[in-house]
């Protein structure tokens, strides 16, 4: 264990590489980024609870719907100075956003949108009272980070049906979207999705394993409580990689039926493995990819993990 003093807080490395610690007490300005279209609307009151507690807390709270308003705020260093946290109200996507634009910021989430794996794994409740008070405490702790082509991803990424799925969802979408808003783009990648072989590569070109559907996860959860990766560990500086070898509608169904119930893999069917960096190839250079939720690049792609690369507010430990 290493203690490490970074400006008015103290940080604890610990044997695993993981940082923790607490925020300074003299940075009083909180910076929201909404995501106006997150999730079914029905947030706005936590949204508006988070910021009357924080100011009842004695901070400063800035308010931004447009990212590129929030982006032209925090170029002023005298601002970024002042700043406790930027708070990501909305989705996992609207995480996602923020740390691939202010990843050396401290990040915490109000959950608002359909799905918030990253709140869900931290035990955070869509509550606006919590949040403003985890805030205050200011208890945080460092976490990977992956990129893909140059693009980040907290939660996972995949490429296979799922994120064809996701891009007929967000190539349709209108507003806010729900659980059942997923309804038709799984019919359609199902009925029309053509499952194309995917390779998966090591850095210096070692096949690694081959499939229709690989998925690589930071957190052990996947969307829909899909438990893939229960041993997953955002802090070991690695990407847990699963790869589906068996092809079609029926294999990817009953892959996900099994996963659903917590039964036990099959090796015929799956390949495990971690590593820090992987190369995804496919012969259709359409074969799509999601992050956290969000269209991500199409293959080939070059997946890397980034360790220690942010910080991310938590709740504080119980005694």
């Amino acid at each position: 264990m290493k203690t490490l003093a970074v400006g008015n807080s103290i940080k604890i490395q610990t044997s695993n590489g993981k940082v923790s610690g607490t925020l300074p007490d003299n940075r009083r300005l909180v910076v929201i980024q909404r995501n106006p279209t997150s999730g079914s609307g029905g947030g706005a009151r936590q949204l508006l609870i988070l910021i009357r507690e924080l100011r009842s807390f004695g901070f400063r709270v800035r308010l931004f719907a447009s990212r590129q308003r929030l982006d032209q705020f925090l170029q002023c260093s005298d601002v970024r100075a002042q700043i406790r946290c930027i708070v990501a109200a909305g989705g996992d996507g609207t995480v996602g956003s923020v740390v691939n634009r202010h990843a050396d910021m401290p990040i915490a989430t109000l959950p608002l949108g359909t799905e918030n794996l990253l709140a869900r794994h931290l035990q955070i409740p869509r509550c606006g009272s919590f949040v403003a008070r985890l805030i205050k405490h200011g208890a945080m702790q460092s976490f990977d980070v992956g990129s893909v082509n140059g693009q980040q991803f907290l939660l996972m990424l995949s490429v296979g049906v799922d994120a064809d799925v996701v891009r007929r969802l967000h190539t349709s979408r209108r507003g806010n979207i729900r659980h059942s808003s997923y309804i038709r783009p799984i019919f359609g990648s199902f009925c029309g999705y053509g499952f194309p072989s995917l390779s998966v590569y090591s850095q210096s070109g070692e096949l690694l394993g081959a499939g229709t559907h690989v998925i690589v996860t930071n957190v052990p959860q996947y969307g829909f409580r899909m438990p893939f990766s229960p041993n997953a560990d955002p802090h070991d500086g690695l990407l847990d990689v699963r790869i589906l070898k068996r092809s079609g509608r029926l294999a990817t169904l009953w892959h996900a039926l099994r996963t659903r119930l917590g039964w036990k893999d099959h090796p015929a069917d799956l390949i495990r493995f971690t590593a820090d960096s992987i190369q995804v190839r496919s012969d259709d250079a359409d074969a799509p990819s999601q992050l956290d939720g969000d269209p991500g690049p199409n293959c080939p792609l070059v997946a890397t993990i980034h360790a220690n690369a942010m910080t991310l507010l938590v709740p504080p430990p119980t005694d």
